[in-house]
């Protein structure tokens, strides 16, 4: 079906298009040979967390019934500095200006939020893409964004894990609701570390976490040291139900290097395997200083595609 450009709609986000954003999400990921692995519960989740106001904040281009581009931005929480631009064009609409057009109105806005939020700290707009996305390539170049980091999408065959027990004196146990507090707590002393790293409260990150409808507590893991929290996993649904996605992985830094991680992942992955998934899967920043390629590699993951993330800075 051919839609004229003039018969376009163009309006805000509303939390029944969740599932409509996801699947371009993943349409746009797929063409340019990733993983489709975005589900409308974490689409809405994000809009309803981290978006000040959808109305205008966020912006959807419809083509009869058929969603065809959109945009979201999400400012970073306080003392942050990253707005995160999220979305993408349908690859059946591409070459039409629509890429162009959302992207201006995303740093547009992103502007505005800067200067309306915080503007005397330094601020940069973000917007992650599969590393073969070429048409995204070229127009983010075309508006001032560079690459400034590269990540490794990596899967692993949850048949063939390693047997890896847990370091002496520490000792694994599945997530449970009572380990959220001290679970963020160790995320973010873990990351602080981390390129990219931004604190963020307790409630909006548990939203976008452990309190995820795609969350997977039997899948989880933390790594108790006594009363102290030394490590966790956290996991999730995937769409394929043959997968399941590993989304933080962390070791608080007393405890680096000790085979905690490859403990926690050996766990997981025989533990999936037995509730019927066969892949499982997660990213990894391609210059981690904690050398985590190399010990997702050992425990049996391999890199399957690549990604992105651009940035420009805010005026």
């Amino acid at each position: 079906m051919v839609v004229a450009v003039e018969k376009l709609l163009t309006r805000a986000y509303e939390p029944a298009d969740a599932a409509a954003v996801a699947d371009l999400l993943n349409l746009v990921d797929e063409h340019a040979g990733g993983h489709a692995g975005t589900t409308g519960q974490e689409v809405d989740s994000f809009v309803m967390t981290l978006v000040p106001d959808a109305r205008t904040d966020t912006r959807l281009v419809f083509a009869a019934d058929v969603l065809v581009a959109a945009g979201i931005n999400a400012p970073p929480p306080p003392g942050g500095f990253r707005v995160d631009l999220i979305g993408g064009v349908h690859p059946d609409w591409r070459g039409r200006g629509l890429g162009r057009t959302m992207l201006a109105w995303q740093i547009r806005r992103a502007e505005q939020m800067h200067e309306e939020i915080a503007p005397d700290a330094t601020w940069e707009a973000h917007r992650g893409i599969e590393l073969d996305d070429h048409d995204a390539v070229r127009l983010f170049r075309r508006n001032g964004m560079t690459p400034v980091r590269y990540w490794f999408e990596m899967a692993a065959d949850t048949a063939t894990a390693p047997e890896i027990p847990p370091p002496d004196g520490l000792t694994i146990v599945a997530y449970r609701p009572e380990y959220e507090s001290a679970v963020h707590e160790a995320h973010m002393a873990a990351f602080r570390d981390h390129w990219g790293y931004q604190y963020r409260e307790r409630a909006a990150w548990a939203e976008l976490t452990v309190r995820q409808n795609t969350f997977r507590p039997e899948l989880s893991r933390v790594v108790l040291d006594g009363d102290e929290v030394a490590g966790y996993l956290l996991a999730t649904s995937d769409p394929d139900p043959s997968r399941v996605h590993i989304g933080l992985i962390g070791v608080l830094r007393p405890w680096r290097r000790r085979g905690l991680a490859s403990a926690m992942l050996a766990n997981v992955l025989h533990a999936a395997s037995l509730a019927g998934h066969t892949t499982a899967a997660l990213g990894v920043d391609a210059d981690s200083l904690t050398g985590a390629v190399g010990v997702y590699e050992r425990v049996g993951f391999r890199t399957d595609h690549r990604a992105v993330t651009y940035s420009r800075a805010l005026s």
